[in-house]
């Protein structure tokens, strides 16, 4: 098949999924072209099968901002023709849902639109008043919807009063990729006897960055440790601060943004994820996969993700008291750790394997081109 994918290439869940199913469309056979502005960072160096078709920006004194989204409609279009695409799957509803229906409109011909929701993209933006109407447009028109969580179904239904199937895919992680034999030298990271903390995000308001600030100066009051902060992300000033007020500025290495982040995952002992809503809980997944036990909240779609007590452990939405004594149970207990480790990894391979959900996504296209 010639698959299209329209996604936003930033560092965030939706656009590491698509980046990472497209990248397993083509080892499968399957001609991938990602219209993005931009190039997805998880794609990486060249791979066979896959293209990428970047969105220029549009700069005239008419617009006071670059129109993006007709930009990308337009290159659709382009790529619709040039390639004679089977399907469009737009990952996020606005815009990317919106653009391709657009697109085929402008192409003349009836192309299926798949638009997977990841999260935000209801609760948050299609859910304002000024994006509402357009978002349940772009979802009735899709030829098929899917989503990431059982729970971001249920939500999807009461804000949209969506009545049609919401098949729940789950997002995966390759389990070749992010695994413990894949970990980075420790002794780069830490000195003696120091624990390895880690939280990786996007750093917007309901990942809680500062939350993670808070347990850490918990946990350090107790044992040696160090925290590796990876992302980036409108509170990262916000939790420099705060290190900087609780002393915590040479315990904790604020890495940035980073393309590769398995070896550092898999180096940690324990990872700190007190986001207030989310509908699945990718990075969580990825430091399971690596055998790294998560300590998390229990909103949104985490509880689906993680199993409370065997591969991590869940409390309430800033309950930081109860993040840090959950922490500090699997530091100081190694043999509790080391269990939830291997179950981790099982976890992550039995029920969020790549293969399986990306065989799933292959037969929702077929589906669809024989019942078109």
């Amino acid at each position: 098949m010639k698959i299209g994918i329209l996604c936003h290439s930033t560092y965030g869940g939706s656009g590491v999924v698509a980046s990472e199913l497209g990248k397993l469309l083509a080892k499968r056979g399957h001609e991938v072209h990602f219209v993005t502005v931009g190039r997805p960072f998880r794609l990486g160096t060249y791979q066979h099968n896959i293209f990428v078709h970047e969105v220029a920006a549009f700069h005239h004194p008419l617009f006071e901002v670059p129109p993006y989204f007709l930009t990308q409609v337009n290159k659709t279009v382009e790529v619709l023709r040039c390639y004679q695409l089977d399907v469009l799957h737009a990952h996020y509803a606005v815009p990317h849902s919106l653009g391709a229906h657009l697109a085929r409109q402008i192409f003349g011909k009836h192309i299926p639109v798949i638009t997977t929701l990841h999260g935000t993209d209801t609760s948050l933006v299609g859910a304002h008043q000024e994006f509402y109407e357009i978002t349940r447009y772009g979802l009735a028109a899709s030829d098929a919807v899917t989503v990431v969580s059982s729970f971001l179904a249920e939500q999807t239904r009461q804000t949209f009063h969506y009545t049609k199937e919401l098949p729940v895919l789950y997002n995966f992680v390759d389990t070749d990729v992010f695994k413990p034999e894949a970990a980075a030298d420790r002794n780069l990271m830490t000195t003696g006897d120091e624990a390895l903390l880690i939280h990786l995000s996007n750093f917007r308001p309901l990942k809680r960055v500062t939350d993670v600030i808070q347990v850490f100066h918990r946990v350090r009051q107790q044992r040696p440790a160090r925290l590796l902060m990876i992302g980036d992300g409108p509170d990262m000033p916000a939790a420099q601060k705060l290190a900087q007020s609780l002393g915590l500025a040479k315990d904790i290495l604020f890495l940035g943004q980073q393309d590769t982040v398995a070896p550092i995952l898999a180096a940690a002992d324990v990872m700190l994820f007190p986001s207030c809503c989310e509908s699945f809980g990718l990075a969580a997944l990825e430091a399971l996969a690596c055998g790294v036990p998560v300590v998390a909240t229990r909103s949104g779609g985490i509880p689906e993700v993680i199993e409370h007590g065997k591969v991590g452990f869940l409390t309430g939405v800033g309950e930081v008291e109860e993040m840090a004594r959950l922490t500090l149970l699997l530091l100081e207990d190694r043999s509790l750790r080391q269990k939830m480790s291997v179950r981790a990894r099982s976890h992550a391979i039995t029920r969020f394997n790549a293969d399986q959900w990306v065989a799933k996504y292959e037969q929702l296209y077929r589906f669809l081109l024989e019942n078109q």
